[in-house]
């Protein structure tokens, strides 16, 4: 009895997500979620599990987003690797290791990455999407989105999931435009490995970036100046390896930490 009430349920449960997935049928998709990093994700799989026909649109090559573009010297999470994860999949939380106690970038996308592949997100996400604009029809109650490569997109809702620090704001100081040298953003910083040996090298800035940044850049340039506006105050990072048997206490504890979390100011323990 107990068996054939769960097929019944089941039944209705996938005919009611293909009734979902045939509502504003004209549009091109039901919803559109704009950016890939780590609430974009998160989103197209909590909307690819209810059988909406949705899609991500990213700017970059591929997923991540802050953890994709800044590829710095040094960037790492700044607090403790494993109350960045996700926890809405315990086997998630079950197959992947963390480390180190603060994640570098590089492990960080890594598992990012895993995420990705494991639930084949990739399948509803489209890169290399620059948004023009975004145009909300009152009568129709729908919005047309114009892309940079010349597409039009029709969606009943969009959400954005922006990092509100994804687009770097550069100083303008006089002379910038005929400096000869390479020069950037920390967060544009290249993707190919490049070699200060033997560089003189300026930062500009004294915040957290900074901070993870100037003592990688300092073993390998010939000179290192910073310019800053004012001191600032830096604690150790106090950094160490997570073992086997470590993680396996933090699984443990993935509840108690989450609830931790979900009860701070910042959403960290």
């Amino acid at each position: 009895m107990t068996e054939n009430m769960t097929e019944i349920k089941m039944t209705e449960n996938m005919t009611e997500i293909k009734n979902i997935a045939n509502i504003d049928s004209d549009l091109d998709y039901q919803v559109v979620v704009i950016g890939a990093g780590l609430s974009g994700m998160y989103q197209i799989k909590r909307l690819a599990d209810l059988g909406i026909r949705a899609t991500v649109l990213e700017s970059n090559a591929d997923l991540g987003g802050t953890w994709y573009n800044n590829r710095y010297p040094g960037a790492r999470f700044d607090s403790e690797s494993y109350s960045y994860g996700y926890s809405f999949s315990q086997e998630v939380l079950d197959e992947w290791h963390w480390t180190e106690k603060f994640s570098p970038q590089s492990q960080t996308l890594s598992y990012l990455n895993f995420v990705a592949d494991k639930f084949e997100l990739r399948r509803h996400m489209q890169f290399g999407c620059q948004v023009n604009s975004m145009v909300f029809d009152e009568d129709t109650d729908t919005w047309t989105i114009s892309l940079e490569d010349g597409r039009e997109l029709t969606t009943r809702f969009v959400i954005t999931a922006l990092g509100t620090l994804s687009t770097p704001s550069l100083p303008k100081f006089e002379g910038m435009e005929s400096f000869k040298g390479a020069s950037f953003h920390a967060s544009n910083w290249p993707h190919e490995t490049l070699d200060l040996t033997g560089k003189r090298v300026a930062v500009i800035g004294a915040g957290a970036t900074a901070i993870q940044l100037i003592p990688e850049v300092a073993k390998a340039a010939e000179q290192l100046t910073v310019f800053q506006r004012r001191p600032n105050w830096a604690a150790p990072l106090n950094n160490a390896p997570i073992s086997e048997s470590e993680m396996a206490e933090i699984r443990e504890r993935y509840d108690e930490i989450f609830d931790t979390c979900a009860r701070t100011y910042a959403g960290q323990p």
